[in-house]
């Protein structure tokens, strides 16, 4: 089996990225030694290639960042995250979350800075208690950053490279 290992590129906020966390990407090593031998091949079956081996490797990334991920109260931040492949710039596909199951993902990758009422003496929160149903606070104190996507990432990264090797290695043999 050849090997056609993956390195973790990571781009900053403020540069692309994410605000309060950071994109991570696969650069795959190797990459011209895979054209190389689809060489023979159309521009049309090489992508589809790549694209199947893309998709693999996100599906492999998933359940590592899902396990990195904070359960919370409710565990919807867990059951947001999903692999798929990219609407644009295939050959592609990527990790993520979706945006309507946990909408606050950037707070908990990036943390979120001490606050108090801009124009109101307090800020009021809805509990969905009975009993006392608002809570009021003049100022709320910050969350420290929990960066689960990039450990997610970190620790999913052989496996990830391993699902890429299976699907290009299966595609040469099959030559």
């Amino acid at each position: 089996m050849a090997n056609f290992g993956g390195v973790f590129t990571e781009s900053r906020p403020g540069a692309g990225g994410n605000v309060g966390g950071r994109m991570v990407g696969i650069e795959v090593d190797g990459i011209d030694a895979v054209l190389a031998a689809l060489g023979s091949l159309n521009t049309k079956k090489a992508k589809a290639l790549l694209q199947k081996s893309a998709t693999a490797g996100a599906r492999a990334l998933k359940p590592y960042v899902k396990a990195a991920a904070p359960k919370g109260r409710t565990g919807a931040l867990k059951r947001s995250i999903r692999s798929g492949q990219t609407k644009r710039n295939r050959p592609a596909a990527r990790v993520y979350n979706a945006k309507k199951v946990a909408f606050y993902r950037h707070m908990v990758v990036g943390g979120t800075v001490a606050h108090g009422p801009r124009t109101h003496p307090v800020i009021a929160f809805q509990t969905g208690a009975i009993t006392s149903p608002w809570i009021y606070a003049k100022q709320v104190r910050g969350t420290k950053p929990r960066p689960f996507f990039a450990q997610g990432f970190d620790a999913g990264r052989a496996a990830a490279e391993k699902a890429i090797d299976d699907v290009v290695a299966r595609y040469l043999a099959a030559l």
